[in-house]
C-alpha cells in the first residue's frame, strides 16, 4: 500500500476489496481500491465482532428504528 512496499498481506486485501467492489458492480481507481483496502480490517473487525454477541437463535439486525423506548 502506500508509503512502503506491500506485503502479501497487503495484497490480499487490496485484492479482496476489489472482489468486493467488483461484485457490487462497482468500477473504482486503483488508488481508492487501496485506500479502501486500508480501511477494510478494521471495518471487518467490527462486523464480525456484531456476530460475535451471544444472540441464541436470533440474527443481529443492522438497523436502527428511532422512537420512544418501550417501558
Amino acid at each position: 500500500m502506500t508509503g512502503g512496499a506491500m506485503t502479501t498481506d497487503d495484497d490480499t486485501t487490496v485484492a479482496t476489496v476489489a472482489t468486493l467492489l467488483a461484485a457490487a458492480g462497482l468500477e473504482v481507481p486503483d488508488n481508492e481500491v487501496e485506500r479502501l483496502a486500508q480501511l477494510y480490517p478494521g471495518l471487518r473487525r467490527s462486523m464480525d465482532r456484531m456476530y460475535d454477541v451471544p444472540t441464541g437463535d436470533e440474527v443481529p439486525a443492522a438497523l436502527f428504528r428511532a422512537g420512544e423506548v418501550p417501558r
